[in-house]
C-alpha cells in the first residue's frame, strides 16, 4: 500500500518510519523523498481501507498529513 505525505526531509521521514514501524512492527516500509508525492510504501501488503485508515492516524499522529493512494493513484 502507498501513501501520499507531506514529508520534507530526512528527520521526518525518521519521525513517519519510526511511527509506522512501531505500530506495525511485522512490515517492511520505505518513504522515498524524492518523489513529487513523498510516498510512504507499506510493502507487500494487499490494500485494506481499515489498514489504510489506521496508517493515515499513524502519519497525522506524528504531525504529519497523509494519505492513502489507491490501486488507481498508485502508478506513481
Amino acid at each position: 500500500m502507498k501513501f501520499k505525505t507531506n514529508a520534507k526531509c530526512a528527520g521526518c521521514s525518521t519521525a513517519i518510519l519510526g511511527a509506522v514501524r512501531s505500530k506495525f512492527p511485522n512490515q517492511e516500509w520505505s518513504l522515498d523523498l524524492n518523489s513529487a508525492d513523498k510516498v510512504l510504501e507499506m510493502h507487500g501488503v494487499d490494500d485494506d481501507p481499515h489498514t489504510a485508515a489506521q496508517v493515515v492516524k499513524t502519519i497525522e499522529e506524528t504531525g504529519f498529513k497523509g494519505s492513502w493512494l489507491t490501486q488507481g493513484e498508485n502508478n506513481l
